[in-house]
């Protein structure tokens, strides 16, 4: 939830600086989701008494992640839907080069795919780390 909320978050503050060239802030509310993700994945392996797998707590991330993109796109819409009934998304006054006809697509691009990746990687990454007396094949301790 507090990874959608990040998310939309930034997304609002994007359609209200009205410089959509400025995608970076876009890009910020996607570190936060992924910050989230991968916090998640640390709670979540410490509330089972730190003996969870890596493979349980990789796909505790990715469950996070499919929730949180749900959540968001959910948000994101209504933000969308929100705004273009002040401002309206396709406004014909602006020039077609000040980015004005991609922001519907690049809003929902990074809501969706920019997401679904750095929230996988943070699974996967927050998994591996959190994973305590990791062995080699042979047995061997990794530390």
């Amino acid at each position: 939830m507090w990874a959608a909320i990040l998310n939309t978050l930034s997304i609002v503050v994007f359609l209200l600086n009205r410089q959509y060239q400025n995608t970076w802030l876009l890009y910020v509310g996607n570190l936060l989701f992924s910050a989230v993700v991968l916090i998640g994945v640390f709670r979540g392996y410490h509330r089972v008494h730190d003996s969870a797998s890596v493979r349980s707590s990789t796909m505790m991330g990715i469950k996070i992640t499919i929730y949180g993109i749900l959540l968001a796109i959910l948000m994101c819409v209504v933000v969308l839907v929100i705004n273009s009934i002040f401002t309206g998304l396709n406004d014909r006054s602006e020039p077609a080069q000040s980015g004005r006809g991609d922001v519907l697509f690049i809003i929902l691009s990074s809501t969706i795919a920019i997401n679904a990746i750095l929230g996988a990687l943070a699974a996967v990454i927050g998994a591996t780390v959190v994973k305590k007396n990791q062995k080699t094949e042979a047995g061997k301790t990794l530390y």
